[in-house]
Formats: structure tokens, C-alpha cells, sequence
């Protein structure tokens, strides 16, 4: 019988449940009346706190209505901890307000608020001032409001927020600055499709900031850095804005896509004069690529130990252009290559390039069709690398959205005669005794280094 089930079991049960059939177990039997009050995550919107017929006759879903039901929810969760709170509905800067405080007793540590679609996005200020009651509180995620730089003189400071997450947040001027200068832990920013001003500074005493993502921002025009702390920067966005870069001595990760402007003179240019200690790259490359590559100087990246390229949607280029930008990459270790052309065929002439890659270990190439050329670029690192671990190459193309964060793209697979072609001419070429190369249908990104069935492996 289930009602033999200890407690924690039965409360793992609920937690599986849509709240309200979790919160309607309560009549079941003594036992279970207060059962649901120990879950410790909890997601609620609007169709959770009111009634069927008053969803079906108010559109605008009434925030008092919204807010009574809340508040009775959260008093019968009193004494009782909420780990993680997720609650989508509009509810006015007051009622914020009251939530915030009614949170602070029930120890929440990741909260996740979103104003939902059909309330304006014009009305909801969000009071991030009050935050400081909810001294648990280590994640917070917003959505869908206003942030504004309190008018208040009072000093505010958040010690416990330590990963911030906007999505969808009109930015006042201000307002960014407000909360580097007081969440004092803050070391992950992440600002994604939000309404800025046109420049942004993350500067401030103390600021322990480590991780900054900033992704389709369209009025950004300028970022500036002056962060002592700050060692991973990822940015998405339709146009490259202008870069600062004052003060970011630790910085060593950064992940750059830009759909509309050519970022290939920056990187090789601004980018690796200003981070003289970068050590992994990511981007996504234009037709521009070869001249950028032909002006780079000697050593320009000469502590770089992982680099991600993508050349997708693009005129085909030789893949031994990119020889030049190896070299100039003595330390480089981890090579991921992803590429996607717009005609299939390329150069099939055989190339006699000659090179020494002392330290790299890894290579991942996908989008790999099996042209001449791409068979010859594999083949010269396996001639080239002499400390080679792995070489993998997958039909899938694998396409980064960050800097790990990665999907792949369906294709169709190799016939069984270029799979075997591909393998034959490939097997036995490697300089390093301890290479395994790996063909497969698609990258396994639990673990981009595991062989699974249907991979060929050979030495």
C-alpha cells in the first residue's frame, strides 16, 4: 500500500504532481493533510491561485485575486522551507513588495519570477531594493518587468545573491549600476533580451563579478570592463558594440557570435591586443576570414589553450587557411572546429603543408561531410600534432550558443562506403602513438570524449 510509504517518499510522489493535485492529497487521510507543505520546490502561476470560472471571466487576470491566494499559500507553508520558488503572474510594486517579505521566513534559495505575457511589461517596477529580506536567497531569476535605480538614499546590500539571471528586463539607467555596487557576492551576471542603455559599465569596488553573459541586447552600443574579478564573457547579439576593455587582468574565457557584422578583424585585432592572457576563444567566423587571418602577428594568441571556431553559412573556404591561425597558437591544446558551407564541394587539389603542434591533444571537427579537403586538413593533424589524444569528426554539425552550451543539427548520415572511405584513409596516419580518431554520426555532449555504438574507432 502506498500510505506505507515513509513520509520522504510520499513527499517525493507529490513533488511530481501539478501543485494543486499535490495540495488536494491533503484530504486524503490525516497522514497526508500537511504532506504537500514540505515540498521544497514550488511552481505556481495564475491558474494555480484562482478559480476555473475566474479564469475563464477575467482575461486580466485581477493581481489582488492573484495576491490573496499567494499570500494564503504562503502562510500555510509558515515554518516550513521553500528551496526553490517559481511563480509566474503579474502582481503590482506593492505586492512585491509584501511577497518579498512573506519569502524571507520561508528560506527560499533560488527564486524565478516572471510577469506573465498578458500584463504590460510598462506597469510591473520591480522592487529589487527589498531583495535584502530575503537573506537566503542565492539564485534569483527575473523576467518580463521594469528595473529602475532606487530613488531612496538608503544604502541597500544584497550579501547572499550570487547568480543573477534578466530576461526580458526594460534596464533604466542606473540600474545595472546599483546592483554591482550593492550584491556584494554577485559572481554570475547574465542579461538576455533585455532593454538597455546604450552603454554599460561593470566597475565597482570590491566587485567580485565572475561570469558575464549579455545576449541579443540590440541598443547596446558600448561595454566597458573594469573588473578585477571577471573571468568568462560571453556575448550573442545581432551587431558588435564597443568593446572596453580598461581593467580585466583575470579574464581568460570569452564566447563571440554576432549575426550581422564582420567580427573576424576584431578578434584577430582589438581583442587579442586587450586580453593578453586569454585562454579559450570561441566565435563564429564570416567570408572575411582569410584576410584576417593573413594580418595576424606572430604569437597573437600565445596563451590560448582551447579554441571553438565556426565557419557556418558561408562561400566554402580551404581549410588549410586556418593553419596560419594554429601557429600562432603555440600552446593550443583543445581544437573545435564546426563547419557548414553553402556548396559542398571545395579545393580538391593535395596540399603538402608542413607544421608542429607540440601540445595539442584534442580535435573535434563536425559538419563533417568527407570532401578532399576536409579528408587532407584531418590528415595534417594527425602528421602535425605529435601529441595527439584524440581526433573526432562528426556528420552532425555542432552549434554553440555559448561557450559549452552547445545542440546539434540533424543530418543525414554518411553512406556506408564514405564512412568506410573516410576511415580507410584516415586509419594508421597518426604521428602520435597514443591517437585514437573517431568517426560518428553526432557529437555526445555528456561527454564530448566517449565512444558509443555507432562510432568507428581505430588506432
Amino acid at each position: 500500500m502506498i500510505s506505507e510509504l515513509p513520509d520522504d517518499i510520499l513527499i517525493l510522489i507529490i513533488s511530481y504532481m501539478p501543485l494543486k493535485c499535490g495540495i488536494r492529497t491533503s484530504i486524503l487521510s490525516n497522514r497526508w493533510k500537511n504532506l504537500y507543505r514540505y515540498l521544497s520546490n514550488v511552481k505556481l502561476n495564475c491558474g494555480d491561485l484562482l478559480s476555473r470560472h475566474l479564469l475563464e471571466a477575467r482575461s486580466d487576470h485581477n493581481s489582488s485575486l492573484v495576491f490573496y491566494s499567494l499570500n494564503r499559500f504562503l502562510k500555510l507553508r509558515s515554518g516550513s522551507e521553500i528551496l526553490f520558488f517559481r511563480l509566474s503572474c503579474c502582481l503590482s510594486r506593492h505586492q512585491f513588495i509584501d511577497l518579498i517579505s512573506s519569502f524571507g521566513g520561508l528560506g527560499v534559495r533560488t527564486l524565478d519570477l516572471v510577469c506573465l505575457s498578458h500584463c504590460s511589461i510598462n506597469n510591473c517596477f520591480f522592487p529589487f531594493e527589498f531583495l535584502s529580506e530575503i537573506p537566503s536567497l542565492r539564485y534569483f531569476r527575473l523576467s518580463s518587468c521594469i528595473l529602475q535605480q532606487p530613488t531612496l538614499e538608503s544604502e541597500f546590500r544584497f550579501n547572499s545573491i550570487q547568480i543573477l539571471s534578466l530576461s526580458y528586463v526594460v534596464l533604466c539607467d542606473g540600474a545595472v549600476e546599483f546592483i554591482l555596487s550593492n550584491c556584494l557576492s554577485l559572481h554570475s551576471l547574465r542579461i538576455v533580451n533585455c532593454d538597455c542603455p546604450s552603454k554599460l559599465c561593470f566597475s565597482g569596488p570590491g566587485l567580485r563579478l565572475k561570469s558575464l553573459y549579455i545576449f541579443g541586447c540590440g541598443d547596446l552600443e558600448e561595454i566597458e570592463f573594469y573588473a578585477d574579478n571577471l573571468v568568462l564573457f560571453e556575448f550573442f547579439n545581432h551587431v558588435l558594440v564597443n568593446f572596453v576593455f580598461k581593467h580585466a587582468p583575470r579574464l581568460e574565457s570569452v564566447f563571440l557570435d554576432v549575426f550581422n557584422e564582420n567580427v573576424t578583424p576584431f578578434v584577430f585585432g582589438k581583442l587579442a591586443k586587450d586580453l593578453l592572457n586569454l585562454k579559450s576563444l570561441t566565435f563564429t567566423k564570416d567570408h572575411y576570414f582569410k584576410g584576417s587571418i593573413e594580418s595576424m602577428e606572430t604569437d597573437m594568441f600565445s596563451k590560448l589553450r582551447r579554441l571553438n571556431l565556426s565557419l557556418i553559412s558561408g562561400p566554402r573556404i580551404d581549410l588549410f587557411t586556418l593553419i596560419p591561425f594554429l601557429k600562432n597558437c603555440p600552446l593550443l591544446e583543445e581544437f573545435i572546429l564546426n563547419i557548414n558551407f553553402l556548396e559542398n564541394e571545395g579545393p580538391e587539389e593535395k596540399k603538402q603543408a608542413v607544421g608542429l603542434h607540440s601540445e595539442l591533444k584534442k580535435v573535434e571537427i563536425s559538419g563533417f561531410v568527407g570532401t578532399e579537403n576536409e579528408i587532407e586538413f584531418a590528415l595534417y593533424i594527425l602528421k602535425s600534432a605529435v601529441g595527439l589524444e584524440k581526433l573526432v569528426m562528426s556528420k552532425c554539425l555542432s552549434i554553440y550558443m555559448g561557450t559549452i552550451n552547445c545542440r546539434t543539427r540533424s543530418e543525414n548520415r554518411w553512406s556506408e562506403e564514405k564512412h568506410e572511405m573516410i576511415s580507410r584513409r584516415l586509419r594508421g596516419q597518426a604521428i602520435s602513438e597514443t591517437a585514437q580518431v573517431v568517426t560518428q554520426y553526432a557529437a555526445h555532449f555528456q561527454d564530448k570524449w566517449v565512444v558509443e555504438d555507432d562510432v568507428k574507432v581505430f588506432l
